[in-house]
Order: structure tokens, then C-alpha cells, then sequence
């Protein structure tokens, strides 16, 4: 496919022997990949491990930068472009609390000091995702503690208040999801999220309704999972979730050339980093978002 020496490649395509990564978004811009994730550090006592959001470059998705934090105590990042096409990654505070920064450098490299977002909305707010529609700003959150749901939100700017509109009609495994990313495939908006139970990846198509209304965003077409091979780095015993993971936090990203990469991150074992493993971004391609195909390991 356009852009990628797909041959050059190889599972995972971003890890570390020393921190677990995970919660990623992958970027095309510049003429190059951007990847900001969750960076895990291990620490000697609980809660055993240390987030930052980190991002890294790379001209092929083979050669990456040394990791560089753009926000301490953070974690799960996402990344858009507004309407004047300057790039906006959210991302969730140690506080349960949402920021956001923004970048009009196609480079990624220089960033604005953080903003609060929604902190009206929920005590405890987390894995953000914006869509602009043009009417508007959408903002899709993870809200609550023992019982937890989506919830959508709108805002006329990403400077102005932010309204709740409600819950979507999405529920899987009698449960809600996770990790959100609003997109557009050929003009139509659809919703990449992960399965609070099981943590599988998952895409929805909106509608039916005009986008331009709030209310819309609560209305989602059946999910359809997303299906990546198993490989050694995503596989383990038991029951992926409980003691491994196998596509976590998925991302989906449109490539120069129209093509579709789908991010993932994974690990074999659920002890270490606090519970979390230690996580590895794995990478799918498709042309039809059905059929996906991964590099060797």
C-alpha cells in the first residue's frame, strides 16, 4: 500500500524493554507517523506504575524517536484536527479530569499549554474523544466509578460550555465501551471504541440522523468487530481482558494513500505495571476495514 514498505515491517511495530506502552493514536503528518500513547513506567511500590503521555515520530513505521513526554501524569491520548486545521489531543489526568493541547505544527513538536475539558460535565471523566461537525463540537467520555458508561456531550466551540445530550444506544456484552475515536470514512462518521468487557475493538457507523444535531450522537448503527489475527505478542492462556490482552485501546488511522492502519496495544500477561502488562502497540492494515492483514513478528 502507498507510503508503507509493508515487508519492512514487523509485530510490534512500538515497545520498550523497560516501560509498557498503550492507549495510542497514530498520526500522518508532516510526511511522517506520529504515535502518542500512554507511557507506563514501573514503580517499586503501589500504585506500581507511573503515566505520561509520550509521542514518537517515524518516517516508515520501522525507525522510531526516543519517546518525549508532552504531558506528566496523563494518560490515553487522542488526536484530531479542527476546523482550521490545527491538531487537538485530549488526554486524562491523574485527577480522572480531562485537558486538552493544541499543535499548528504539522511536525507535532511544540504544543499550547493545556486547557480544561468538560470538568463541568462529571466528577470523573475519561478516554475523551472530539468530533467538529461544523456545527459544533462533540465530546464522547467515559464517565463514572463503580458503574461506568459513555456519554456524549456538546459544546458550540471547544472554548465554549459543554452540555451533556445523553447516553448512546451502544451496549456490548450487556456493558458499555471504552477508548473512543470519532472519524469519517467516506463522509460518514463512525465511532471506533473498545469493549469494556473483553477489550476487543469495535466500529460503528452514526446515524440515522442529521450530524448536526447533538441528539444524533446517540444513536449508533450494531458494532462490527474488528477482527486481528492472533500473533505471539497479543496472545496468552486464559481469557483476553483477565489475564492478557490482545487488541486493546484500538485507533484507527486514514494513511496518505486512503489506506487504513488500525493501532492496537497488547500484552501477554496482566501482572506487572500495576496490573496493566506490559503493553506493546501492534499494527493492522485493510483496504475494507473487514479484512485485516499484520506484519510478522
Amino acid at each position: 500500500m502507498h507510503g508503507v514498505d509493508w515487508s519492512a515491517l514487523h509485530n510490534p511495530v512500538l515497545s520498550s524493554a523497560t516501560h509498557g506502552f498503550k492507549d495510542q493514536a497514530l498520526q500522518w503528518s508532516g510526511g511522517a507517523w506520529h504515535m502518542l500513547f500512554s507511557d507506563m513506567t514501573a514503580l517499586p511500590r503501589a500504585p506500581h506504575v507511573h503515566f505520561d503521555v509520550a509521542e514518537s515520530s517515524s518516517p516508515d513505521l520501522v525507525r522510531w524517536s526516543r519517546p518525549r513526554v508532552i504531558a506528566s501524569n496523563a494518560a490515553s491520548p487522542d488526536i484530531v484536527r479542527d476546523p482550521a486545521g490545527q491538531f487537538v489531543v485530549t488526554y486524562q489526568l491523574q485527577s480522572d479530569q480531562l485537558e486538552y493541547r493544541t499543535s499548528s505544527n504539522a511536525t507535532l513538536r511544540s504544543w499550547s499549554t493545556p486547557h480544561p475539558l468538560g470538568h463541568e460535565l462529571a466528577p470523573r471523566m475519561i478516554d475523551a474523544a472530539l468530533a467538529f461537525t461544523g456545527h459544533g463540537v462533540i465530546l464522547g467520555f467515559k464517565a463514572g466509578a463503580t458503574t461506568q458508561h459513555f456519554e456524549i456531550a456538546w459544546a458550540p466551540s471547544l472554548t465554549g460550555v459543554f452540555h451533556v445530550v445523553g447516553l448512546p444506544d451502544i451496549s456490548l456484552y450487556n456493558d458499555t465501551v471504552e477508548n473512543y475515536e470519532f472519524l469519517t470514512v467516506d463522509g460518514v462518521w463512525h465511532l471506533v471504541a473498545t469493549s469494556n468487557t473483553l477489550d476487543e475493538p469495535y466500529i460503528f457507523t452514526l446515524g440515522p440522523g442529521d450530524p448536526a444535531l447533538p441528539s444524533t450522537w446517540l444513536r449508533w448503527s450494531p458494532g462490527r468487530q474488528l477482527q486481528i489475527p492472533n500473533q505471539t505478542f497479543n496472545t496468552g492462556k486464559g481469557i483476553t481482558s483477565v489475564t492478557f490482552e490482545h487488541a486493546n485501546s484500538a485507533f484507527l488511522c486514514v494513511g496518505p494513500g486512503a489506506e487504513f492502519y488500525l493501532t492496537y496495544a497488547a500484552s501477554t500477561e496482566l501482572t506487572t505495571f500495576g496490573g496493566w502488562g506490559h503493553a506493546r502497540i501492534g499494527i493492522a492494515r485493510s483496504s475494507d476495514l473487514i479484512n485485516w492483514q499484520v506484519p510478522p513478528e
